[in-house]
C-alpha cells in the first residue's frame, strides 16, 4: 500500500465526515497564516505606538489606547462593519485590536505588512506618503 500525503481537507473528504470544498468551518492554511501575520503586526504597531501602554493618551488627547486609535477610525470601522465601538473604549486592548484588525482589513485588501503598518499610520492612502516611511521601520524592528 502506497501512503500519498493529502491535504486534511482532501482527507476528511475521502473519509466521508464532509463534501470537498463544502462545510468547511475551520480556517484555510493561508487564512491562519494571514490571521497570524496580522496578529503579529497588531502586536507591532502596539509597541510603537504606545510601548504597551493600554491608557495611553496621545496627539493632544485625540489619540487612545495601545494603538492610538483617533475618533475617525473608530467611525470608519463602525460604518464599514455595522459595529458600534465607542471612542473611548480604545484603552480597551481587545477593542482596540479588534478595530485595528477591522480597519486594516478593510483597507488592506491585498495589501503587505509594510502597506498595512503605513495605511494605519498615514489613513487608506498612507503607503504612499513618504512620511510614513519611518513609522515602518519602527513597525519592522518589532514584527516577529
Amino acid at each position: 500500500m502506497q501512503i500519498v500525503p493529502v491535504e486534511s481537507e482532501t482527507l476528511y473528504a475521502r473519509m466521508g465526515r464532509i463534501p470537498s470544498n463544502q462545510g468547511r468551518d475551520w480556517p484555510t492554511r493561508n487564512t491562519l497564516q494571514a490571521m497570524t501575520t496580522l496578529s503579529n503586526l497588531i502586536t507591532a504597531l502596539i509597541a510603537v505606538e504606545s510601548s504597551g501602554n493600554d491608557q495611553a493618551i496621545g496627539d493632544n488627547g485625540r489619540a487612545l489606547g495601545p494603538l492610538q486609535i483617533h475618533r475617525g477610525v473608530v467611525q470608519d470601522v463602525n460604518r464599514i462593519t455595522g459595529s458600534h465601538y465607542k471612542h473611548s473604549e480604545m484603552t480597551n486592548r481587545v477593542a482596540a485590536r479588534a478595530v485595528c484588525e477591522a480597519y486594516l482589513k478593510a483597507y488592506g485588501k491585498g495589501a503587505t505588512t509594510e502597506q498595512l503598518a503605513r495605511r494605519w499610520n498615514g489613513g487608506p492612502t498612507g503607503d504612499r506618503k513618504s512620511a510614513t516611511e519611518a513609522y515602518w521601520a519602527k513597525v519592522k524592528k518589532h514584527l516577529k
